[in-house]
């Protein structure tokens, strides 16, 4: 095992769910943090500066602002090693869904209120970031040696990571689909009708895309073992593309167009196919 890295970790825009993963390997964490010497951690401890030399540098979220921007600039220049560490650093995750928005219609949106006061529908400005038109994942602005996926990635995955950054491990980061780790049984028929998660209660052993769900399953990396239909409910493509395909929402499209009219009727399709990686999608590509 390599020597004692020195470690930073941040969150931009994203909701801490990589930080909390992370924590999430409880006992576990005794076999890494020995080997860790965490210098940047604002979720931790307050820390004014990012210091030079970090030999591996884990981001949570993309960039919404220039002061998200100027960061992972920083910490590339800083850093030998940057990780997007989960979908909405890899991807945009969720957030990047306001893509689909102008940049004043967001504002208007989040900022006007009913309020009969003086600051009613006031956008702020004073010490405020300037927000960007687009939210980017992290390696739209900087370069990145390693993209961890998942909404959060798993403890297992994150563990894998860092010992393989010590030298003690190989990385392993899934190239399947969640099809391909479902146990569910699959006829390979296309349904007829689509439905969504609250309609109806689905067949516990019968594959949910099957019955009708929007189960994105067949357009997602594997890496969570098949965590949500194993429980009855559908993928939700929250662990971004496989490497096979250059784009999510483009192959969930090209696999849902089997259903016909079935998809055709389906409210909010841009949303549904491209629910995590739009920021990184060919699709955002096409609005911008």
């Amino acid at each position: 095992m390599a020597d004692k890295i020195k470690m930073g970790l941040i969150q931009l825009c994203g909701c801490s769910g990589c930080h909390i993963s992370l924590l999430d390997l409880h006992e576990q964490l005794l076999e890494v943090l020995p080997n860790l010497e965490i210098v940047y951690a604002p979720i931790i401890a307050d820390a004014k500066e990012i210091p030079e030399g970090i030999d591996v540098f884990l981001i949570e979220g993309g960039a919404k602002n220039e002061h998200d921007k100027h960061l992972m600039e920083e910490i590339r220049a800083k850093s030998k090693t940057v990780v997007a560490w989960g979908t909405c650093a890899a991807f945009g995750g969720i957030p990047g869904l306001g893509n689909l928005y102008k940049l004043e219609d967001l504002k208007k949106t989040v900022y006007t209120t009913d309020s009969t006061d003086e600051t009613a529908g006031t956008i702020p400005s004073e010490n405020v970031p300037e927000l960007l038109e687009e939210l980017k994942p992290v390696s739209d602005v900087i370069d990145v040696d390693i993209e961890l996926p998942g909404c959060p990635p798993t403890p297992a995955m994150i563990a894998n990571a860092i010992l393989a950054l010590l030298g003690a491990e190989e990385l392993n980061i899934p190239t399947k689909i969640v099809c391909d780790e479902c146990n569910r049984t699959k006829e390979n028929v296309a349904p007829e009708t689509l439905k969504r998660t609250f309609e109806g209660t689905p067949d516990p052993v019968k594959c949910l895309y099957e019955q009708g769900y929007t189960c994105m399953g067949m357009g997602t990396k594997a890496g969570c073992n098949a965590l949500c239909p194993s429980a009855g409910v559908p993928c939700r493509g929250c662990f971004g593309k496989t490497d096979a395909v250059i784009d999510q929402g483009a192959a969930l499209a090209n696999a849902y167009a089997t259903t016909g009219e079935a998809v055709i009727k389906l409210d909010d399709k841009v949303a549904l196919f491209n629910r995590f990686s739009l920021a990184a999608s060919l699709l955002n590509k096409k609005v911008q």
